[in-house]
């Protein structure tokens, strides 16, 4: 019996800010700047319950949706060099920070990495964003894949809320 590694196309977004690049780095570090952004939409609202933002530290959050829905997120940071990359796993959670299957999708990944990369470009910055499974079996993989679209959308939509919040900083 072979272990093969399943690949999976990553969701992969950039996006430019017409902001520095050491403000784009303290906008996803900093739990003060990620609660004004860090949702799809507006209408969202996002209160922190843990925010121990560092190399092996953790954050975990709370997402409430304009219909008084809750979704919690625990996030653990692998790197953080700044001012250019972060990298950290993602996890559906409860209030309490337990890792928990994913309730509206089925067979989604438990693990998810995300890459975080700045560059300066001109006097702004450019984002290059990197989320995948990690270690996804099949079904993980295939239902990333069939959903990537749709994730992506939210993603996009956190990354359009970024852009307004940091016109206001």
């Amino acid at each position: 019996m072979t272990n093969e590694k399943i690949s999976v196309e990553p969701l992969v977004l950039t996006k430019e800010y017409s902001a520095p690049r050491a403000l784009v780095f303290d906008c996803w570090t900093k739990s003060e700047h990620l609660c004004n952004w860090q949702f799809p939409m507006p209408g969202f609202r996002c209160e922190f319950l843990q925010d121990d933002i560092k190399v092996g530290g953790s954050a975990l959050h709370k997402m409430i949706m304009p219909s008084g829905g809750e979704m919690y997120l625990l996030t653990e940071y692998d790197e953080i060099s700044p001012p250019d990359k972060i990298v950290f796993r993602q996890y559906d959670s409860n209030a309490e920070g337990e890792k928990l299957p994913n309730a509206h999708m089925p067979g989604w990944p438990k693990e998810l990495v995300a890459t975080v990369l700045l560059e300066n470009s001109g006097d702004g910055t450019l984002m290059t964003f990197t989320w995948e499974p990690l270690n996804p079996t099949a079904e993980e993989a295939a239902v990333f894949s069939a959903a990537v679209d749709k994730v992506g959308g939210g993603w996009g939509g956190g990354f359009e809320q970024l852009a307004a919040y940091l016109a206001t900083v």
